[in-house]
C-alpha cells in the first residue's frame, strides 16, 4: 500500500525536477530583458534628450503614428507647387523658405522610420528570447520611469548626479524598468507542474556612467540604485520598510509598455 501511495507522489516529484530548470530559465531570461530595457531605456533618454514622458523608440508598441507629419508634407508639397505654378523662380525666398520646411519634413518622417526600425530590432529580439523560454511575450506589460535625475533635489530621496556606485563607477543618470508576463508554455513537464502556468516579473535600474576622466567629487548613490540585496531578494522584500531605491522610483513619473 505504501508503495502505491508513493510512486504518484515521487513521479509528480520528478516531473517538478524536470520543469524546474526550464523556470529557473525563463525567470533569469525575464531579468535579462529588464536588463536590457532599462539601459536601452536610460542611453535613449540621454542620446534623444528626454528626459520625462514616452520614449519614442521603445518596445513593444512600434508603429509610432506618423500621419500628422506626412499630412504636413503633404502640404507643404502644395504649397510649393502652388508657388511654381505662379511661376516663381528658384531663387524666390518664399521658394527656398518652402523648400527648407520642406527638407525639414522629410527629415522628421526618415527619424521615425528609423525609429521605428530601432524599436522592432530590439522587441523583437526580446520576444524570441523569452518565447524560446516559454514566456508569453506577447502580454508582456510593465512600464519604464522618467529619468531618475528628474527627482526632487529637495526632497530626502533626492538623487542627486552626478553621483557614486559601488566600485567607484560615477552615473549621470538612471532609469527604473519593471517587466511582467506570463510563462505558460514552458513544455509537457512544466504543464504538468503549473497547468496554469506562472507569472513572472522583473525589475532593474539602467545606469549611464560617465568616462573616467570624470572629475570632482560625487556623492554615494549606492542605496539608492540597489534593487538586490546580497542574497538576491528585491531590496523592499528584505525587511527594510522603505528602502531608498523605491522611494526614488517612484518620485518620478512612468510610461506603461501598454495601453
Amino acid at each position: 500500500m505504501w508503495v502505491v501511495l508513493m510512486a504518484p507522489v515521487s513521479a509528480f516529484a520528478a516531473v517538478v525536477a524536470m520543469a524546474a530548470p526550464q523556470r529557473l530559465a525563463a525567470e533569469s531570461s525575464m531579468q535579462e530583458a529588464a536588463d536590457d530595457l532599462a539601459v536601452f531605456a536610460v542611453v535613449w533618454r540621454d542620446g534623444r534628450g528626454t528626459s520625462e514622458g514616452p520614449l519614442d523608440a521603445f518596445p513593444p508598441d512600434c508603429e509610432q503614428d506618423s500621419a500628422q507629419e506626412q499630412s504636413e508634407l503633404d502640404e507643404l508639397e502644395g504649397e510649393l507647387q502652388d508657388l511654381v505654378d505662379e511661376g516663381r523662380s528658384e531663387d524666390d525666398p518664399d521658394v527656398i523658405d518652402k523648400r527648407r520646411e520642406l527638407d525639414g519634413a522629410r527629415r522628421a518622417l526618415e527619424d521615425i522610420d528609423k525609429r521605428k526600425e530601432v524599436c522592432r530590432f530590439l522587441f523583437e529580439a526580446l520576444a524570441e528570447d523569452l518565447g524560446r523560454l516559454g514566456v508569453d511575450s506577447g502580454a508582456l506589460s510593465g512600464f519604464y520611469s522618467d529619468s531618475l535625475n528628474e527627482s526632487d533635489k529637495n526632497s530626502e530621496e533626492g538623487f542627486e548626479v552626478p553621483c557614486t556606485v559601488a566600485g567607484g563607477a560615477v552615473v549621470r543618470d538612471a532609469v527604473h524598468v519593471a517587466l511582467a508576463a506570463r510563462w505558460q508554455d514552458g513544455g509537457w513537464a512544466a504543464s504538468q507542474a503549473w497547468p496554469e502556468g506562472l507569472p513572472m516579473a522583473a525589475e532593474s535600474m539602467g545606469l549611464l556612467s560617465l568616462p573616467d576622466s570624470f572629475e570632482g567629487a560625487a556623492p554615494l548613490c549606492d542605496r539608492q540604485l540597489v534593487m538586490f540585496d546580497t542574497e538576491g531578494r528585491p531590496v523592499w522584500a528584505s525587511g527594510d520598510p522603505d528602502p531608498p531605491s523605491r522611494a526614488l522610483s517612484q518620485s518620478v513619473g512612468r510610461t506603461p509598455l501598454t495601453d
